[in-house]
This record gives C-alpha cells, structure tokens and sequence, in this order.
C-alpha cells in the first residue's frame, strides 16, 4: 500500500486520488478552497490544505492542478506554485518521496522547471533525495473515473529506473499497457493525443460541410470511413514521421477532393493544409526514383537470381534505400 498525497482536487485530482484509494492506497486530497476540502470530507475522504500534510507519511505526491491556457500561453503559475510547497514539504523529512507531474504542460516543463523548483526548495538532489515522473492522464471529463479505472494505456516518463519502478507496482493492478519514456516524452505524447483529437474532428467538420453542400449524410459517411480507412483501424499507420504520404491514390485524391470543395464554394482548410505540409516535407527528402529507375534494378535483382542479397546497395544507385522503396 502507498501513501499517496493528490495536490489539486479537480476532476483529474479526484479521479486519479479515487482511483488509487480503490485499489486499496492511503489517499489524502490537497486543496486550497475551503468549499473544496469540505465537500471532500463530507464525501468520506481525506481532504486537507497543504500545511496540514504529514510528510513523514508520504511517499508519492500527485501535482494535478490547473494548467490554463491564456491569450495561448500556457499558466504554469499553479503547478510551480504546487511544486513549491511540496519542495518545502520534502525538506522536512528522510523519505524518498515519488513526486508525479499529472497535469497537461508544455514539453520540459518538467525537467526544465519543476524539477529545479524542487530541487532548490527541498535541499535535495533529484534521484537520491527524491523521485520525478511525468504521468500523462487519458481522462474523459464525462467518465474520468471509470476511465482511470480502465486506462487504455498509462505513460510514465521518468529517467531513473528507481521512480520507474515505483510507477510500475503502482499501475500494476490497473492490467494497462505501460509506455515508459523520458518526462519530456510524456508531455509530447499528451499533447500530441489532444492535438490529434481536435485535428480529426475539424477534418470531419469540413467533410460534413462538404456532404451537407450536396445533400449527402456526413454521418453516414463519417461512421463508413471509421471502418475502411487504414488510418483508422490500424493505429500506427501514418505516425511514422519524417515520410511524405504518396503512392498512386493520397496525392491524387486528395487534390482531387480540394478541388472538389473549392468548387462548392465550401472552406477546406484542413484539405489545403495537408497538402501543403506534404510538399514542404517532399522537399527537403530525396527524391524518389523514376519507375524506370526501379524497374532496371528490380531487373538487376531478378537476373541475380531473384534475392534481395544487397538490397541497399542496390538501390541506393538510384537515390533511395530499399525499405522506403519497397
């Protein structure tokens, strides 16, 4: 059983504080609204401000407080803030205590800022004195406890193997897939899972505009591609990076479908855009050989006898390695 300290008590704190108290750990909620901590204990649990928490009695610190976006800066404020008291918290006891980023940040946010804040606030050295993890949360707001209860994947982001492995006996029983990764990592990985989300649903808004132009059922439609695109049912089709989309049918169809739009005087943005991020990345790759290139070394490799012995040494004679050729 683990001593868990949860510092910010809204819908994440609450899930991610629940969540572990069912598992059968010692949770205490740390909050600075009075309204908060009432509610809190009047529910059955253990709420308390910052000043009450016996750090003797700790041994992992959830920071899961606001992080705002204001004007399209990110409020870090809280969570330094956050990291502060709980900095001053560690001063006063021997425990190793496991300090868990929870909130949504900027990528370094972690190693570059709340790190050093903990650090110089404690007296204490970051993987001997205490321990730092960047642990992303997956949370709906509609359903945040059942989905902290049934994670579909847990990121831990940690550099040294012994914060790792308290995260892993923590997460154990939750039966999920653990990602381990740096805490820079983590916080890319989060950011790019919210950023993902809110692409596809403007790219099936503009196809829903599109569809409602010539009377189609965008729903329809929407629901059908969810079952037949690869990009769909296959998870790792297109995360690559690094590789232009192309083949006989993206690039065609997709100008094909902008020009499509453009002339049902309907906005695509998003159509526009992927186009013209393809051409950027086609530019600064090599570029593809000529079919006629590929047909004399695939003629080269049949009069080898038909084995692919030397594969980049073969095609690299025409600009491209065989994997990304083949």
């Amino acid at each position: 059983m683990a001593r868990i300290v949860v510092v910010g008590s809204g819908i994440v704190g609450q899930a991610t504080g629940k969540g572990f108290a069912e598992k059968g750990h010692a949770v205490r909620f740390v909050d600075i609204d009075a309204a908060t901590i009432e509610k809190l204990r009047g529910a059955g649990l253990v709420a308390m401000t910052v000043s009450e928490v016996d750090w003797d009695d700790v041994d992992i610190v959830m920071l899961a407080v606001l992080t705002p976006t204001v004007n399209g800066r990110v409020v870090l404020d809280y969570i330094e803030t956050a990291a502060l008291d709980v900095g001053r918290g560690l001063a006063t006891t021997d425990n190793f205590v496991t300090v868990v980023v929870r909130s949504t940040v900027p990528p370094t946010t972690t190693e570059k800022h709340i790190a050093p804040i903990l650090e110089r606030a404690s007296g204490k050295q970051l993987g001997r004195g205490f321990g730092l993890a960047m642990n992303p949360e997956f949370l709906r707001a509609a359903s945040n406890e059942q989905d902290f209860a049934r994670p579909w994947i847990t990121v831990v982001g940690a550099n040294d193997a012994r914060t790792a492995a308290t995260m892993d006996e923590l997460y154990r029983p939750f039966g999920a897939a653990v990602v381990h990764c740096t805490p820079t990592e983590a916080e890319m990985i989060k950011y790019v899972n919210n950023v993902y989300n809110a692409v596809k649903i403007s790219y099936f808004n503009e196809v829903h505009a599109i569809c409602a132009k010539v009377g189609l059922d965008g729903h329809l439609v929407g629901a059908a591609v969810s079952r037949s695109a690869e990009g769909m049912w296959n998870p790792l089709y297109g995360t690559r990076g690094g590789v232009p989309y192309g083949g006989a049918c993206l690039p065609k169809d997709t100008e094909a479908f902008l020009q499509f739009a453009r002339g049902l005087g309907v906005g695509h943005l998003m159509l526009e855009s992927t186009i013209e991020v393809n051409r950027r990345l086609e530019s600064s790759v090599p570029a593809v050989p000529s079919p006629d290139k590929i047909d004399a070394v695939l003629d080269a490799v049949r009069r080898r006898g038909g084995a692919l012995e030397e594969p980049e040494e073969l095609l690299l004679e025409v600009g491209k390695s065989a994997t990304t050729i083949l």
